[in-house]
């Protein structure tokens, strides 16, 4: 079976926002100067990539796509593609269906990708239609992974629908057993050659993910697991901003970081990653981005995000200092990183005058969605309700 080169990269796989092709080629360009690999093509917005998965992309996508291929293929840059049909594939109408996948899969073949990247992910487990059809689910994915790779003439990758452990309920005990014979009777569908595409234990995890021993995965019998990376993706919550050091001992690992959306970001956190855990090294990888030193004061509340398990930093109220590094921060600094970094940064300001008690009730309503402000005006009136019948 054909196989993808090693990965190191970047995956355009996140919800709620969408590159433009020439931003697309800017991080291919970003890819080649710092010696990565890859380029995985499957943002959740494009409805031909999921939700609309059987309708064809356009002659005008895909003269684009190809461009994109054609000029990655100068950078040394592998294009991955992922086609998703996992959010509604009827397995009771299979013959046909695959038909189409495959015809959809031979579009991004045609057009130039350098390998196709099958995408299980983000769909409802449907435990009573395999059932009525005597194959499990894993049976169900791992054979239609492997005759869709028959019939493209570039390499086949695999995301699972679990491809995290805590996709399948609580990671010990009889649920972590369970999860690790899904896995197993996976790997046993696949040649050792395809590469799976997972997370480690969490969909956001800590350091090492795919280590021995740090998840199910690790033991069930691929041949290749590739790292989805989402440390820094924030689609999940949207109103934080993570650019804190790459906490990863990755060594040769193959990994694929996956992004923001915002461009200039990206960018920056390709450069963050390749300095890997080394504060000098992040350092200077955001000062080359033109992030000015007063970024550096208000660093810790962009750091990381919180993983699964583990308790969140507790971190001081912002000082004058701080506070100070704030309004330079979104009156001094005028870059595009700075537009894409300005509504985070506000609403740190804002968190922080809540915090302190020196923001007033009107404008708390005026700047927050109503559910928390009123959350916050509930927990101002237990309060003072509370310091009355403390007197």
């Amino acid at each position: 079976m054909l196989s993808p080169r090693h990965m190191r990269g970047y995956i355009e796989g996140y919800y709620g926002r969408i590159l433009s092709w020439q931003d697309r080629h800017r991080i291919i360009d970003q890819l080649a100067t710092l010696g990565m690999s890859s380029y995985l093509y499957a943002p959740k917005e494009d409805v031909s990539h999921r939700l609309r998965w059987r309708t064809a992309w356009d002659a005008e996508w895909c003269a684009a796509f190809a461009d994109f291929c054609a000029y990655a293929a100068t950078r040394n840059i592998q294009v991955l593609a992922g086609i998703a049909p996992g959010i509604d594939f009827d397995f009771h109408n299979e013959i046909n269906e695959f038909k189409i996948l495959v015809k959809k899969s031979n579009q991004l073949v045609d057009a130039g990708a350098d390998g196709v990247v099958l995408m299980f992910d983000d769909i409802e487990p449907d435990s009573e239609t395999f059932a009525g059809l005597g194959r499990s689910e894993a049976q169900c994915h791992g054979e239609i992974a492997v005759r869709l790779a028959s019939e493209i003439g570039v390499p086949l990758s695999l995301v699972p629908r679990i491809y995290a452990d805590e996709i399948s309920g609580e990671i010990s005990g009889g649920m972590a057993r369970e999860v690790a014979g899904h896995y197993q009777e996976l790997a046993t569908t696949l040649p050792d050659d395809m590469a799976v595409f997972h997370c480690g234990a969490h969909i956001v995890a800590g350091d090492a993910p795919l280590d021995a021993g740090n998840s199910a995965v690790t033991a069930a019998g691929f041949g290749r697991l590739v790292l989805w990376d989402n440390l820094y993706c924030n689609d999940y919550c949207p109103r934080r901003l993570f650019v804190g050091p790459y906490q990863r001992n990755a060594g040769n690992a193959e990994l694929m970081l996956n992004g923001t959306g915002m461009v200039e970001s990206d960018l920056l956190l390709l450069s963050v990653m390749q300095a890997g855990d080394d504060d000098h090294r992040w350092q200077a990888a955001l000062r080359a981005h033109g992030v000015p030193d007063a970024f550096f004061a208000v660093a810790a509340w962009f750091d990381a995000p919180v993983i699964s398990g583990t308790m969140p930093k507790i971190l001081p109220r912002p000082d004058a200092g701080q506070m100070a590094a704030i309004e330079h921060l979104l009156w001094r600094w005028k870059t595009p990183l700075a537009r894409e970094w300005y509504p985070f940064l506000f609403g740190l300001k804002h968190d922080a005058l809540i915090q302190s008690g020196k923001m007033p009730a009107e404008r708390v309503a005026k700047t927050q969605l109503a559910p928390l402000y009123q959350h916050l005006d509930q927990q101002l009136d237990q309060n003072l309700d509370q310091n009355r019948d403390g007197r």
